[in-house]
């Protein structure tokens, strides 16, 4: 459909994207510190409970992407029913990994904490790999799937740093206040649940109107049993740009894992911020949402999508070692002043406008590459490819996570829970890793996306294939 879509609509869908950063919140800032720091899991444990959820995913992710492909429903279409079912598990399960029982000991913490995360990570793919794909099917515009995709982000992000704003402010202050500072984290599940369960009810009921209007699969393709999901998924890396894609995806989202997963032990323990203080942090990446999405929109329109991409990297990995770095040899303000504090958000602003960029650009990219799959295969994959999009940028909670659990034992922050017990050796390990290390990891992921070639005039050879073939039908 090549329409302009609704602001209404955009809206509904991107408020989809609540359950994501809701469940991304919670894992990459709050649950790994909590479980570690405050229940007295280990490190290395709580990431080997991360990278064992992933695997789980890697199973689950292909086929709830194949059978959501395949779905056959006239009243509800191929994505919605799978997305409505899955709300209420999720956020049950969301407030229950906040909750383990008393006194458990590191085994039992250890497999509460894996259970949980399988079932979260389960119903989150049960509702995110077909609201993806939904969003691939609302428009086959070069320029409004960027559109869609800024939408979708944005309103993720909102609602993640709405989640740790009020965290930062109001819940764990409260909680500190009380002599409770776990009752704070455990309230932040319940946020956490509802502002998921808000948004993607109200994506289920608000695009509903759109399923008449989206394709349909073949008679041929509705055929096809559950484990083709598997063979269409090892097929996806004989396609180039999915090959690409995927794997710079791949690299950056496990980059993103890392540093999400370490930000509360820079941010406490290397920074020396207060809770107050790790609010105004979070709070400043919202002023990096509005020129994120200039960034997307006019460097899409200025380079094209891949060379956009590469660009807004680049600065992702010149920027980020700055303020850790300058910091760790002196050149920066105090520890835990309000100079060091505006210090680091003024690089952050900049950063995160070019990381939320670059992720703008990339949601804009899946649906091309699904047409250009369909030019290869003669198969429509939407739920496959976002399968595996989704599977590898879970790698911020697996593992990215078991990556950080690694570095921060390593680094000696193992049963910590004092400043005062801080070395500058422990410091300056993990600066060099949150800082220069992650960088390099960023530059192999623009060496990647180096290869990939779906521009403007390739995307249009591809819609005039696709429309050859679908008029020959």
């Amino acid at each position: 459909m090549t329409q302009k879509l609704s602001k209404q609509i955009k809206v509904n869908y991107g408020l989809g994207q609540l359950g994501w950063a809701a469940k991304d919140t919670c894992f990459q800032f709050f649950l790994f510190f909590y479980y570690t720091q405050m229940l007295g899991l280990s490190p290395s444990l709580a990431g080997l409970a991360a990278l064992f959820a992933l695997i789980a995913d890697a199973v689950s992710d292909p086929v709830i992407g194949h059978i959501s492909d395949h779905w056959h429903s006239k009243k509800w279409g191929r994505r919605h029913p799978f997305m409505l079912i899955s709300i209420v598990p999720f956020c049950v399960s969301l407030i229950a990994i906040f909750n383990p029982p008393a006194e458990l000991s590191q085994m039992q913490l250890f497999s509460w904490y894996l259970a949980l995360a399988i079932i979260i990570r389960s119903c989150l793919t049960l509702y995110t790999v077909p609201h993806m794909a939904l969003g691939a099917e609302l428009s086959d515009d070069y320029s409004e799937r960027t559109s869609i995709a800024i939408y979708r982000n944005l309103l993720g992000y909102l609602s993640g740093l709405s989640i740790q704003v009020v965290a930062w402010f109001l819940l764990i202050p409260t909680a500190v206040a009380a002599g409770s500072m776990i009752d704070g984290y455990r309230n932040i599940g319940y946020l956490a649940a509802i502002v998921a369960a808000i948004g993607m009810t109200v994506a289920v009921f608000g695009t509903r109107g759109e399923i008449p209007r989206l394709m349909h699969l073949s008679e041929r393709d509705n055929k096809r049993p559950w484990y083709y999901a598997f063979i269409n998924l090892a097929s996806l890396f004989r396609i180039g740009p999915a090959r690409i894609l995927l794997l710079a995806s791949l690299i950056v989202a496990t980059t993103t894992g890392v540093s999400s997963t370490m930000l509360l032990h820079i941010n406490t323990y290397f920074y020396g911020f207060s809770s107050e203080q790790m609010g105004i942090f979070m709070l400043c990446i919202v002023l990096a949402l509005a020129p994120a999405s200039w960034l997307a929109s006019n460097g899409t329109r200025w380079l094209g999508k891949p060379r956009a991409v590469i660009a807004m990297l680049v600065m992702v990995a010149l920027l980020g070692p700055i303020p850790v770095m300058t910091h760790l040899y002196g050149l920066a303000p105090a520890n835990g002043s309000t100079g060091l504090l505006i210090f680091v958000c003024c690089f952050i602003v900049v950063h995160q406008s070019f990381f939320i960029a670059h992720l703008n650009i990339v949601s804009a990219m899946v649906p091309d590459v699904v047409d250009e799959i369909e030019v290869v295969s003669g198969r429509r994959q939407a739920g496959i490819l976002n399968s595996a999009v989704m599977l590898t940028q879970k790698m911020t909670f697996g593992l990215g996570a078991f990556i950080a659990g690694l570095v921060i034992e390593y680094s000696g922050f193992s049963g910590v829970n004092s400043v005062s017990h801080v070395t500058v050796e422990m410091l300056s390990k993990l600066a060099w890793f949150y800082g220069p290390g992650l960088s390099c990891i960023v530059l192999i992921a623009v060496a990647v996306y180096r290869r990939y070639r779906v521009n403007q005039e390739r995307y249009d050879e591809i819609r005039l294939k696709l429309n050859h073939m679908r008029n020959s039908i």
